[in-house]
Order: structure tokens, then C-alpha cells, then sequence
């Protein structure tokens, strides 16, 4: 027995010894593959770099995956070629009964890289596509090496190519390299950890994300929405977010109604065939419209205003010195000083006139511009008093300072010259843009105890198709919608608020009366359905 267990384990500590070999030697053939495609420059064109680059991480040609353009014949011209040399000669042989070659005849589901290219060359790769073929550790180092070549890639899709969690984080370390990357597509792409939460970043500034057919659970949802939660205020990349064909249900949606409360970036969001019920709707329907904040968000507002309320005493003493606030009382009393000044000269010498009008000339031009913004706005009673002087002085002050243009609308715009303006100005552009405020400094109504913010108006699309909501979840989005004041948007033609909203396909009959309020209430709003009715109008026309 003893020997029989002593010759178990030698052969266990042998089996072990050859899987750390044949590890090592794995490992260390892909770091001299690694080593040797890190020597290879890409020149920013796909079909050159790719091909090499699998070449030196020790790719056979026929495992190398082709470059095609994208709704192109799966033939590329190259092979083409290749099969009409073959047919010339060894294609009778091989298949006597005619056709074509047979090692073409599958060509289309051999693994590609289909990709759609803009500019004149053609050859500015602007979105790549990888469809049913797994991504491993290697090819993800080949990616890292020739993506970020491509300066105009704006949008990458892997569906179904068997990410996992380490080949996952390697493409998250490849997209922050990509400068123009605005589109992420990983669909059928299931991780254990559901990671998806790490593509929503400060640092990866994308605009649209999908992640269909992710198996996305309730956990999934919480990551996704903490990490729109976390976003800065004045990050406002992310636009689109496809949730759809998951498994999310009343739970996630809770969760993600709490990260649109604050959100004010995200445009569409698409939970389309999932598993949510009338409590996930009415946790959505909330945020739509006015909602109470809680005691956290109360003291994290009254946190806010007191320090915008200390930012603006930290600026008023830039504001008095170039702002409105020194045109407001100095002038007056400039002004004040200016009128009663001429009233001395006539008591002294009532007879000489000519003296007077002279001194007029050679006071500062500055001071006539203050006398007549003093007797416009009417100051106080000694200022008032003299409107009549005023007056006469005006119309010769005026024809004098004719040739200087600035002086032309001293009464409409009693400012001396455009370049004391300048500052005001600059200030005025630098505040008034700042208008991506944070959400909890919007306009709040108070009743009841409570404070309420009017809720997020920035969602227009929001995707509900075939889940569980049933005729009470009806109830409060057609609430919300109702609540929703439709107001435009300052220097635009739209409104705020959901501009379209599907719902169909759950569990309330089609001929609801609900929804077909509702429908006919979304229908007024949305933007297709008014420019398809216009275009039905012109064409009748």
C-alpha cells in the first residue's frame, strides 16, 4: 500500500511539473510574441497593421481574421483573386462536378474584422465590428497595439466574442487611448462580476453604451447605477444607454430610477424586455416628475447654497470694482459733484457766459456722460432740481462730442468708452454659461413639509417594450407625463420632458383606456410622428 501511494504521488508532482512547464513555456511564448509586436510601428491603416500584427504573436495565415469593409460581399478582391488562380487549375480537380472552390464556399463565417471607413481614401476607419468570434488575451494585445493608431475611430461593437473578466479590463485599458471613441457596443457578452459599470467613467468620455443580452441582474443595475450616481455635474458625455433583453426587474429599476433623480446627462434609456412590474414603473414615473428629496439631499442642498452664497461675497469685490455696482453709486455721487460744480461758476460772474461755456469744454467728458445719467435716473432732489440746466446743456454737449462715435448714445448707454466695459463683459460670459449646474440647486417648491425639485425633464426617450407593468404602472406614467410642464428650452425649439415613451406589449389589452391616453398624449410630443405628418402634408400639397 505504502509503495502504491508513493507512486500516486510522484505521478501527481510529475502531472503537476509538466502543466507548470507547459505554462511557462506558454507564457513566455506570448511575451516574446508580445515583445515582438511591441517593436512594430502601426501606421494607422487597418489592413496593413492587423495582418502583421497577428503575424508576429505567432498567428498562422489561415487563423489570421480578414479586414472587410462593412455590408461588402464576405469575397474580398483579394480573394478573389486567389480563388480564380485556384480555379484555373486545381479547382477541376478538386471538385469535378463544378462550382466553386469548396475552401471558399464558407467563407462567410470565417472570423472578420468588418469595418466602416469615411473620408475620400476610403481607408479612416471610423467604426470597427466583430461579430461570433472569441477575443482572447492575445488578440486584445493586437487591439491594444493598432486601435489607438486609428485617429478617426469613433465606435467599437463586439458581439458575442467570449469576453471574460481579464480580457474585459484589457479593453477597458485600450479605450482610454482611442481619442475620438464615443460609441461602446458589447452585446451577448456575459461577465460574472457585471462589470459594465467600469465603461461609465469621468475618464472615458463616451456617449452611447448598449449592453444587450448581457444577462444584467438586479446587482447589475445597482453597479450601473452608482456609477452614473458618482459622475461629475459637468460630465455630460453619456447620452444613450441600451439596457434591453436583460434580466432586470422591479429591483434594478428602483435602483436606476435613483441615479436618474440626479442624472442630467442621459437622453435614452432603453429597458426594453426585461422583467419589470408597476413598482419598477412608478419608481420611474417618480422622477419624471416633481419629487420630494430626502433629508440626505435636503442637507447636501443647504450645503450647495451656502457655498455659492460665499462664492458670490468672495466675487463682490471684483463686481465693485468693475462691475454694475461701481456704475451705480460713485456715479451718483460723481454726478452730484458735476452739477453742482456749473452752479458756482454763474453766481461768481452771472454776465460772462462765454466763460462758462468754456469751462463745460475742458471738464472731463467722463463727468458729462455721469450729469446726464444723474438726470435720467433721478438720482435724489438736488440732481432733479437741476434738470432744467440740464437740459439746455445737453443738446450743445451733444453736437460737440458728434465726431467721437462713443460719445453718440451717452443717453442710452451712459458708459465712457467699450474698453471699460471689457471686464464686466468677461465676467458676464464667464458665469452665464455655467448653466450645467448641480441638480439639486434647480428651482425647489416647498409644501407639505417638503421640498420638491421639478424633477428630471432632460430623459426624452425611455423604452419600456415588453415587460410586466400592468394598468397601475399606466397610472403613473401618464401622471408624470401630465406633470410635466411643456415648457421650451432656452435658445431652442424643443420642450422638456419625454418626447417619446414605449410601453406596448405588456400586461394590459391594446384597447386600454389608459393607454390610449397616454399614446395619443406622447404622440402630440413626439418629434418622428410630427415630421412624418409634415412631410404627409407637403406631399398632399
Amino acid at each position: 500500500m505504502g509503495k502504491k501511494s508513493e507512486k500516486a504521488q510522484k505521478d501527481k508532482v510529475a502531472a503537476g511539473n509538466a502543466e507548470d512547464e507547459s505554462r511557462n513555456s506558454a507564457n513566455a511564448s506570448m511575451e516574446r510574441a508580445s515583445l515582438t509586436v511591441g517593436d512594430y510601428q502601426c501606421t494607422g491603416i487597418l489592413e496593413q497593421d492587423f495582418p502583421e500584427l497577428c503575424g508576429r504573436a505567432g498567428f498562422t495565415e489561415s487563423e489570421i481574421p480578414r479586414v472587410t469593409l462593412c455590408h461588402r460581399t464576405a469575397v474580398t478582391p483579394t480573394s478573389e483573386k486567389n480563388a480564380a488562380d485556384d480555379s484555373d487549375g486545381a479547382s477541376d480537380k478538386d471538385n469535378p462536378g463544378g462550382g466553386g472552390p469548396t475552401k471558399d464556399k464558407f467563407s462567410y463565417f470565417k472570423p472578420k474584422i468588418e469595418v466602416e471607413t469615411e473620408g475620400e481614401d476610403g481607408k479612416s476607419v471610423k467604426v470597427i465590428f466583430v461579430h461570433g468570434w472569441k477575443i482572447d488575451h492575445r488578440m486584445m494585445g493586437i487591439f491594444s497595439k493598432c486601435l489607438p493608431a486609428l485617429t478617426a475611430l469613433q465606435g467599437i461593437s463586439l458581439w458575442n466574442v467570449a469576453l471574460t473578466e481579464s480580457t474585459f479590463s484589457q479593453f477597458l485599458e485600450i479605450l482610454p487611448h482611442c481619442p475620438n471613441i464615443k460609441t461602446v457596443v458589447l452585446e451577448g457578452n456575459p461577465l460574472p462580476e457585471q462589470s459594465y459599470y467600469k465603461l461609465i467613467s469621468d475618464h472615458l468620455p463616451l456617449v452611447r453604451i448598449s449592453l444587450r443580452n448581457n444577462m444584467i441582474t438586479d446587482d447589475g443595475a445597482k453597479l450601473i447605477s452608482q456609477a452614473l450616481q458618482s459622475l461629475k455635474t459637468n460630465n455630460k458625455n453619456l447620452a444613450t444607454l441600451n439596457l434591453s433583453f436583460n434580466h432586470i426587474s422591479d429591483l434594478g429599476a428602483g435602483y436606476l430610477a435613483e441615479a436618474l433623480r440626479m442624472d442630467r446627462s442621459l437622453l435614452c434609456l432603453d429597458l426594453s424586455h426585461n422583467q419589470i412590474g408597476d413598482q419598477g414603473t412608478l419608481a420611474l414615473a417618480e422622477v419624471l416628475g416633481p419629487f420630494p428629496l430626502t433629508h440626505k439631499e435636503i442637507v447636501e442642498r443647504r450645503r450647495l447654497l451656502m457655498d455659492k452664497d460665499s462664492h458670490e461675497l468672495q466675487r463682490s469685490p471684483t463686481l465693485s470694482r468693475n462691475g454694475d455696482a461701481r456704475n451705480d453709486r460713485p456715479q451718483s455721487h460723481q454726478s452730484y459733484a458735476a452739477v453742482e460744480k456749473p452752479e458756482k461758476a454763474p453766481a461768481a460772474s452771472k454776465t460772462n457766459k462765454s466763460m462758462a461755456k468754456k469751462k463745460d469744454k475742458d471738464k472731463d467728458p467722463q463727468k458729462k456722460e455721469e450729469k446726464s445719467t444723474t438726470s435720467l435716473q433721478g438720482g435724489n432732489s438736488t440732481v432733479s432740481g437741476q434738470g432744467g440746466q440740464a437740459k439746455k446743456e445737453d443738446p450743445k454737449a451733444a453736437k460737440k462730442q458728434l465726431p467721437n462715435p462713443e460719445q453718440k448714445n451717452s443717453k442710452v448707454k451712459p458708459v465712457r468708452s467699450a474698453s471699460k466695459r471689457v471686464p464686466l463683459t468677461e465676467h458676464e460670459l464667464h458665469v452665464e454659461p455655467a448653466e450645467i449646474t448641480h441638480p439639486l440647486l434647480e428651482p425647489a417648491e416647498s409644501r407639505d413639509g417638503k421640498v420638491f425639485l421639478p424633477g428630471n425633464r432632460v430623459l426624452i426617450n425611455l423604452n419600456l417594450l415588453r415587460n410586466r407593468i400592468t394598468e397601475k404602472g399606466l397610472n403613473g406614467l401618464l401622471a408624470a407625463v401630465e406633470a410635466q410642464e411643456s415648457k421650451l428650452i432656452p435658445g431652442s425649439k424643443s420642450h422638456t420632458g419625454l418626447l417619446r415613451l414605449c410601453v406596448g406589449k405588456n400586461l394590459f389589452p391594446p384597447d386600454n383606456e389608459t393607454f390610449i391616453k397616454l399614446q395619443e398624449l406622447m404622440l402630440s410630443r413626439d418629434p418622428i410622428h410630427k415630421l412624418s405628418r409634415l412631410s404627409a402634408d407637403e406631399q398632399t400639397q
